[in-house]
C-alpha cells in the first residue's frame, strides 16, 4: 500500500545578506515577506534535477485545494473568481514544490498568486454572512497567517509546517468560502459573461 511520506529534509539556506543593506529589523522583514513575491528557497546539496515525489506530503497536501474548486464551480450562482484563483495557485504551487522551491520566475508567480488568494479570502472573511462562518473563516485566516510567518522567519519549520498551515488550512478556508458565501463579482456581470446567476 502506498502511504504519504515526508521527503528527507534538505537543509535550507537563506540567501547571503546584501552587504550594502543594514540588518533588517523583524518588522521590516515582515513587511518584506508580505509585500514581495516569493523568492524561493536555497537548499544545500540539492541535485540540479531533483524533484519531489507526488506522494511527498508537501505535494499530496495540495489535494486540500480541490474541494473549493469543485464547490465554487458547481454552485449556482457560482464563484468563478475563486475557481480561477484557486486553480492558478494549485497549478503554480504544485510546480513550485515539485521543484523543491528553487528561486526563479515560478517562485515569484507562486508567491504572488498565493498572496492574492489570501487577500481574496480576507475580503470574503469580512463579508461572512453568519457569526459561525465568520469565526471559522477567522480561525483559518489566522492559522494561515501564523504558519506563513513561522515558516518564513524560521526555515527549520518549513518542511514540517508548510503543508499543514499553507495547504490544508487554506484549502479548508477556501471550501468554507465556496460553500457559504457569494461571489464578489456582481450578478449582472456574471450573467453578461454567460454565468447564470439565477440558476436558469
Amino acid at each position: 500500500m502506498t502511504t504519504l511520506r515526508r521527503s528527507t529534509p534538505r537543509s535550507l539556506q537563506m540567501a547571503a545578506p546584501d552587504p550594502s543593506q543594514p540588518h533588517l529589523a523583524w518588522w521590516a522583514r515582515l513587511v518584506s515577506f508580505l509585500t514581495t513575491p516569493g523568492t524561493g528557497q536555497v537548499r544545500a546539496g540539492l541535485p540540479p534535477m531533483a524533484r519531489r515525489s507526488c506522494f511527498d506530503m508537501m505535494i499530496a497536501s495540495h489535494l486540500a485545494f480541490v474541494p473549493a474548486i469543485v464547490i465554487a464551480a458547481g454552485r449556482s450562482p457560482g464563484l468563478p473568481e475563486l475557481v480561477a484563483l484557486q486553480s492558478a495557485v494549485l497549478a503554480l504551487s504544485v510546480g513550485y514544490h515539485r521543484n523543491y522551491e528553487r528561486p526563479g520566475l515560478l517562485a515569484k508567480g507562486e508567491g504572488l498568486s498565493a498572496k492574492v488568494l489570501f487577500v481574496y479570502g480576507a475580503v470574503q472573511t469580512g463579508l461572512s454572512p453568519t457569526t459561525g462562518l465568520l469565526l471559522l473563516n477567522c480561525c483559518c485566516m489566522l492559522l494561515t497567517f501564523a504558519a506563513f510567518i513561522m515558516t518564513n522567519f524560521d526555515k527549520s519549520h518549513y518542511d514540517s509546517w508548510h503543508p499543514i498551515g499553507l495547504h490544508i488550512v487554506p484549502g479548508v478556508w477556501a471550501a468554507l468560502v465556496a460553500y457559504g458565501q457569494a461571489s464578489l463579482i456582481p450578478a449582472a456581470w456574471l450573467m453578461t459573461v454567460g454565468v447564470h446567476a439565477n440558476g436558469v
